[in-house]
């Protein structure tokens, strides 16, 4: 299950998985929030937390993602991937390579300075 992370700096949102998720997740927890940031015009400013609790990310609930962010990609602004899970390393590149804004991944002992560095301006 993907769920929204209440306690995040002003301007920017966050998403944790726990358990299992799937590619209804997506759809059903981040992707409503995501289509009112852009109907309202601003810029999305997220972050991913993939921590000890996750236990399964299926790769359907991934590829949602990405087609959502290619199809959006003028729309993100910054986004923060917090975890220690290496196979996340080629999914990062290829959104990396889809988003133009800031990507960067954060290990979860840093999970502070991600809030922060998604909540600078540049």
């Amino acid at each position: 299950m993907l769920k929204h992370i209440e306690e995040m700096p002003a301007g920017t949102l966050g998403f944790e998985a726990i358990d299992e998720v799937d590619d209804d997740d997506f759809e059903d927890t981040v992707e409503p929030v995501l289509r009112r940031e852009i109907a309202a015009g601003r810029a999305i400013r997220m972050l991913y937390l993939l921590g000890p609790g996750l236990l399964e990310y299926e790769g359907e609930a991934l590829g949602d993602q990405l087609k959502f962010a290619a199809r959006h990609a003028e729309s993100y602004e910054r986004v923060a991937v917090v975890s220690d899970r290496d196979w996340l390393r080629p999914a990062l590149r290829v959104l990396s390579a889809l988003v133009p804004g800031q990507l960067r991944a954060f290990p979860l002992d840093q999970l502070a300075q991600a809030k922060e560095w998604l909540a600078q301006r540049t």
